[in-house]
C-alpha cells in the first residue's frame, strides 16, 4: 500500500487485520475479473483480505449530507465480510464494490478498465440517496482518482467518550446496544409475538420474506470480460426479516441472508412446493447472513422448513454471531412468506431460457404471474427489461 498519513497508520496498526488470501486465491479471484486490478489495489489484497478499519471518515457526504464513513474493505475470502464481486445488478461490469457506506446501502468501486473520460482505478462514490430522472438505484460520482488517493482521505472517527457517570438503566434502552447484557437462562421460546430469540431474549419481527434475484450477467467462456448471457443466469435466494419499525437503527435486529444456498441443498433446483414443505438447508456455502446494519455477521447458518401453508414456510433459522467477543445463539421460528422472483432481460423472449438456466427447472404458469415493468435505460452498458414473478397463492 502507499504510505499512510501517520494517524491512519497508528489506527490501522492498532486493529486486527485479516490474513491475506493465498497467491493461489489471489489469482484464482483475477481470473474472473473483466479486467486488471489496479497495481495500488491489488498490493491491498497481496497484504490482508480487505482491511478492518474500525471507523473511517472518507471526506464526503452522501446527498442526504451525511458523513460517509466506512468500517471495513470487502475481502476475497468473506469470512463475516462482505465478499468483492464485480459489477452485479446496479453497478457497471467494470466497476467492482470494495467498500459500503456505514449504515447505509452506499458503495464504494473501483472502476477496473479504462474508459474514455476516466481511467482504471478511478474510485467511484454509489449515492442511493441522490436524485435521479432514471430508474437506477445509484447516482454515481467520482470520489478520487485512485485507490492510493482513496486511502489519503480517510481518517479516523474517535469513539465518543465515556459518560462520566454511569446512566440509570431505562426500561426504553435497545437490549441490542448494550454489550454487557448476559445471555438470558433459560432462553425465551419462540413465539408468534416474538420469533426472534438473540442470546435468550426474544424479539418482535414485522415480517419476513424470501426473494429470488436472478443474474443474466455472466463471464464469457474463454474471456474475463462479463456480458449478457441468459442461458447461465445464476439465481441468489435473500431471506429478510423486517423490524417492527419505521427506521432501522445501527445494531437492530433486522437479519438478512443474502445468499441462502437453496439450489445446493435441493439438488440443483429450485424447489417445487411439495419440496419446500421440509426442505433443511445445512451451514454449506457463504450465506452473506448478517445480524442487521452495522451489526454482526451470522455464521453457521441452518434454515430448517417445519411446514408450509399455501405460500407460506414456518421456518427455524439457527446461527450463531459474535457480540463484543462473545459467541451468541441467534435462533428465529416463524412464518416466512414466499416472494417473488426477479430479473432483468433484453427481450421477453430471454425469460423462460433465463429462469432455467438458474432455476434448474421450467416454472409452470399455472403457478407463477409474470409482469413485465417499463424498460429502464442503464446507460451504455445495458439496456434492460424488469421482470417479477409472483408466485399464485396456492389452496395447499
Amino acid at each position: 500500500m502507499p504510505p499512510l498519513p501517520p494517524s491512519l497508520a497508528a489506527h490501522l496498526a492498532s486493529l486486527v487485520q485479516p490474513s491475506p488470501p493465498t497467491s493461489e486465491q489471489l489469482e484464482h479471484f483475477e481470473r474472473g475479473l473483466p479486467h486488471p486490478l489496479p497495481a495500488d489495489y491489488r498490493e491491498l489484497l497481496t497484504l490482508h483480505n480487505g482491511l478492518e478499519l474500525g471507523r473511517c471518515a472518507t471526506g464526503t457526504t452522501d446527498a442526504l449530507g451525511d458523513e460517509v464513513h466506512l468500517g471495513t474493505l470487502f475481502a476475497i475470502r468473506a469470512e463475516g465480510r462482505e465478499r468483492l464481486e464485480p459489477g452485479g445488478e446496479h453497478l457497471p461490469p467494470d466497476v467492482m464494490a470494495f467498500a459500503r457506506h456505514w449504515g447505509s446501502i452506499n458503495l464504494f468501486g473501483i472502476q477496473l478498465g479504462d474508459r474514455p473520460d476516466s481511467p482504471a482505478g478511478t474510485i467511484w462514490f454509489f449515492d442511493s440517496n441522490a436524485d435521479t430522472d432514471t430508474a437506477d438505484l445509484f447516482v454515481a460520482r467520482v470520489h478520487a482518482p485512485s485507490f492510493s488517493a482513496f486511502l489519503e482521505r480517510l481518517t479516523p472517527v474517535p469513539e465518543a467518550p465515556a459518560p462520566s457517570e454511569p446512566e440509570a438503566a431505562s426500561e426504553e434502552a435497545p437490549p441490542w446496544n448494550d454489550p454487557e447484557a448476559p445471555d438470558q437462562v433459560p432462553p425465551d421460546a419462540p413465539s408468534p409475538e416474538k420469533p426472534l430469540v438473540l442470546g435468550g431474549h426474544g424479539h418482535a419481527m414485522a415480517s419476513a420474506v424470501l426473494d429470488v434475484r436472478i443474474d443474466t450477467w455472466a463471464r464469457d467462456v474463454g474471456s474475463s470480460q462479463y456480458r449478457y448471457l441468459p442461458e447461465r443466469s445464476t439465481a441468489r435466494y435473500i431471506l429478510e426479516l423486517e423490524p417492527p419499525h419505521s427506521t432501522v437503527e445501527d445494531g437492530q435486529p433486522a437479519p438478512v441472508a443474502g445468499d441462502v444456498p437453496v439450489l445446493h441443498a435441493n439438488g440443483g433446483r429450485h424447489p417445487t412446493l411439495d419440496e419446500w414443505s421440509s426442505l433443511v438447508v445445512g451451514p454449506e456455502g457463504d450465506w452473506e447472513a448478517w445480524y442487521g446494519n452495522d451489526a454482526p455477521a451470522l455464521v453457521h447458518n441452518r434454515l430448517t422448513v417445519l411446514s408450509r401453508t399455501g405460500a407460506e414456510l414456518k421456518v427455524r433459522w439457527e446461527a450463531r454471531y459474535a457480540d463484543h467477543g462473545r459467541e451468541r445463539a441467534f435462533l428465529f421460528e416463524g412464518p416466512v412468506q414466499l416472494g417473488s422472483i426477479h430479473l432483468y432481460v433484453e427481450t421477453p423472449e430471454d425469460i423462460d431460457r433465463a429462469l432455467e438456466a438458474a432455476l434448474g427447472i421450467r416454472l409452470l404458469p399455472e403457478e407463477w404471474t409474470r409482469q413485465l415493468h417499463p424498460r429502464q435505460d442503464r446507460g451504455s452498458w445495458h439496456d434492460v427489461l424488469p421482470v417479477t414473478l409472483t408466485l399464485v397463492n396456492p389452496v395447499r
